[in-house]
């Protein structure tokens, strides 16, 4: 079992569709057929099943695709890490979910690499969409985590350090009144954000009975997605506020206050507890906890 079997397995997983992977993948589709026949004797389970509409992943090729995905991130994080040993650099490998590590956390980042006491370090920011940031935390394959929520793990230490808030977001040209009441809310259409990796509490918890009560026009997974939406005039959203403050700051939105609307997301900063005792991630910890979410996009 070879990586480029499982990265090639991954993208018909992906694309659903032998054919579309093999485009993606830019190579012939007899040879992307005869790799994942090879992945399969190898790995000893059938893993596709073709259907009328493409394929989908057997029972057995469910619980390759999981695994896949760490093994191939392992992969590549030794490769990286290897390539780092000839400048004798420390790595540090900070995960988030996908929310912070889009809009907020690529200006930490660049605060630790302009930090004079981290010239020596080498700092990867990734995002968790299959494995809980805490998941990778404990597997070694994280060092440093940011999450909105806190888990069942006993192992791994959450220290708040900021809040996101939920805001009620319009294009600025849209006519719409600046404070309305969640009732009044309903009469606009309004464009739904669904949070497909659970990094937050509910909408419907937020919102209540008044959820039942909006307007959808239409739902969407992506926030680029949705502010693409927002910024056509095809409705109102509810967004987290780290994600729409660029547009927010030049003009492009403008955040609609909502009577009575005070949810606010806390932000965790979280990390294995025998990191505490880490020279190399101790001073790290120690500037991340000072700092809180001053460095945050």
């Amino acid at each position: 079992m070879d990586i480029k079997g499982l990265e090639w397995f991954l993208a018909i997983a992906d694309e659903g569709n032998i054919s579309r992977a093999a485009a993606k993948l830019y190579v012939s589709q007899p040879a992307l057929s005869q790799q994942i026949k090879r992945l399969e004797d190898d790995f000893g389970h059938r893993l596709l099943l073709r259907t009328n509409k493409g394929v989908r992943l057997t029972e057995a090729g469910a619980v390759l695709e999981s695994y896949a995905r760490t093994i191939i991130k392992l992969y590549h994080q030794a490769r990286e890490e290897a390539d780092q040993l000839h400048d004798d650099r420390k790595v540090v490998r900070v995960d988030s979910n996908l929310t912070l590590a889009t809009y907020a956390l690529p200006c930490m980042i660049f605060a630790l690499k302009r930090n004079p006491a981290f010239q020596d370090y080498y700092f990867d920011l990734t995002f968790s969409t299959v494995n809980a940031v805490e998941n990778n935390l404990l597997n070694g394959i994280s060092d440093v985590g940011y999450v909105n929520l806190t888990g069942p793990y006993p192992d791994i230490r959450y220290v708040k350090v900021g809040s996101d808030r939920l805001i009620l977001a319009a294009a600025a040209g849209l006519k719409v009144p600046a404070r309305m009441t969640l009732e009044e809310a309903m009469g606009y259409p309004i464009i739904l954000l669904e949070d497909i990796f659970h990094e937050r509490k509910p909408l419907e918890q937020t919102l209540g009975p008044a959820m039942a009560g909006l307007n959808p026009v239409m739902s969407l997974d992506s926030t680029e997605s949705v502010k693409t939406a927002v910024f056509r005039e095809f409705g109102l959203s509810f967004v987290p506020m780290s994600s729409v403050k660029k547009e927010l700051r030049t003009g492009a939105f403008k955040e609609i206050e909502v009577v009575g609307l005070e949810e606010e997301y806390p932000i965790y900063l979280c990390y294995r507890a025998e990191a505490e005792n880490s020279p190399s991630l101790r001073p790290v910890l120690d500037f991340l906890r000072q700092r809180k979410t001053q460095d945050f996009c």
